[in-house]
């Protein structure tokens, strides 16, 4: 029988299982349709007609039907309204056979045509005693009409249709929810990124005052070089002039001798060697602070993680911020027997360069920072310690968070720490601090050698 199918209960669990298939959370009104199309075929119906609630909970909509006039679809009923609305502000099935037209409490039942049910039966679709929606099916004259047993069976299974229908709304609005959710993830992401990029930039401008007065030194006094070795050259151009016309010419040389004294040849001879080997240290010097400046942007590299020696990142970017260090603290070095480790280098060059500027600034007048390395197992520490002013407690907590900073107004974005706390972890390592006021702050930094996710990457 038509009937024995539509009571399959894995036909209940298909139903229910609709709400979590992505095509037709897409397609709700497939679902509506399948709906009704069963219940009409398991009671042998002509026709039918699937409404529910709107979120207003004033009015129905019709969703789906069978064998209706057009334009009935997606027509909205007030709650009382119609069979339909009848049944769903009464919240009780309902079986009616014969002509209908003409009961009360149906008038404002939109009829479009003269064709009225034999036989019809609703029910309220409920949902914990909520109300949903209704379903009605319909039999022609000349069919056998709807019995109590139909409605009652009909009533049973309709319970389990509006608990699958309430399951499949469920399913839509948290996918809705989780939409919205990563799209305020995704403006979270972009903005926390536009603020990292923010410190970097600050962090640049900070890097090109620092570099440019490390720069403006041995530039100073080259260029000082260059002017003295001008004049010398000159002076000599002119003793070589008085040589050449001298030759031949004994009463000239004495001219010559003089001339050789006045410019003293003697001191330019030692003089110039002196300057030339003091702007050649000026210039390696420059050299060298470009290829820090190299060295800790990684300018020349991907973005995939490679292999590269912590030290030399930490000496770089120690040289690229040595000014805002060398006047305020001793720096002590004790690296470690370290491995290569499979990093993005420039990155991490970031993280020491926070952490060793932020220990310069707790450092109110002269004191010292300890720059430690070691491994243990399969991963390796840098610890960077301080003699500063340290950090309250209550304030430890903290001191990761995009903003938080104790320094004073225009001293600090708050940022730096966020942005270091951020790279570590895309390293899969952390950050452990410890502070005592009064003695000075020390960070630790933990760095797996290999990042798993890369796969078998090979050294």
């Amino acid at each position: 029988m038509a009937l024995e199918r539509m009571t399959k209960f894995s036909w209940i669990y298909d139903l229910y299982s609709m709400g979590r298939n992505p095509e037709v959370r897409e397609n709700q009104s497939l679902v509506y349709q399948r709906i009704l199309e069963h219940i009409v075929q398991g009671f042998d119906a002509k026709s039918g007609s699937l409404a529910l609630r709107d979120p207003d909970q004033k009015n129905l909509t019709i969703v789906a039907g069978i064998d209706l006039p057009e334009g009935v679809i997606g027509k909205k009923m007030e709650m009382g309204g119609g069979v339909l609305g009848w049944v769903a502000k009464q919240g009780k099935p309902l079986l009616l056979n014969g002509d209908v037209s003409s009961d009360v409490r149906f008038q404002r039942s939109a009829r479009t045509n003269n064709n009225v049910p034999n036989s019809a039966m609703c029910w309220p679709l409920k949902m914990e005693e909520r109300v949903i929606g209704a379903l009605s099916v319909n039999r022609p004259t000349g069919v056998t009409p709807f019995t109590d047993a139909d409605l009652e069976q009909g009533a049973v299974m309709l319970g389990l249709v509006g608990l699958a229908l309430d399951n499949l709304r469920l399913q839509i609005e948290q996918q809705r929810q989780i939409r919205e959710l990563q799209e305020v993830n995704h403006k979270l992401e972009a903005a926390q990124g536009q603020l990292l990029q923010s410190e970097k930039m600050a962090s640049i401008g900070q890097l090109a005052a620092g570099v440019a007065h490390e720069i403006n030194n041995p530039i100073g006094f080259v260029y000082s070089n260059l002017g003295s070795l001008e004049k010398y050259l000159k002076d000599i151009f002119s003793v070589l002039e008085s040589y050449e016309q001298a030759q031949g010419d004994t009463a000239k040389l004495a001219e010559v001798e003089a001339l050789k004294k006045k410019v003293d040849l003697g001191y330019l001879k030692e003089d110039v060697p002196a300057l030339m080997n003091e702007s050649k240290d000026g210039i390696s010097r420059v050299k060298k602070i470009v290829q820090n400046l190299k060295d800790f942007s990684h300018a020349d590299t991907s973005d995939e993680p490679q292999w590269a020696n912590l030290h030399t990142g930490i000496d770089s970017t120690l040289n690229i911020v040595w000014n805002e260090i060398k006047y305020k603290a001793e720096v002590n070095k004790a690296y470690g027997d370290l491995p290569d480790i499979q990093c993005l280098p420039s990155e991490l060059n970031q993280v020491f360069m926070n952490m060793l500027v932020n220990a310069a600034h707790a450092i109110e007048e002269r004191g010292v920072i300890s720059i430690r390395t070691g491994q243990e197992g399969d991963q390796v520490w840098v610890e960077i310690a301080d003699s500063g002013k340290g950090i309250e407690e209550a304030n430890l907590k903290r001191i990761f968070d995009p903003f938080f900073t104790t320094k004073p107004v225009g001293k600090g974005t708050g940022l730096g720490l966020s942005l270091s706390y951020s790279i570590v972890q895309k390293h899969h390592g952390r950050i452990d601090v410890s502070s005592e006021v009064g003695k000075g702050t020390t960070f630790r930094i933990w760095l797996p050698i290999r990042q798993e996710e890369n796969g078998e990457a090979e050294k």
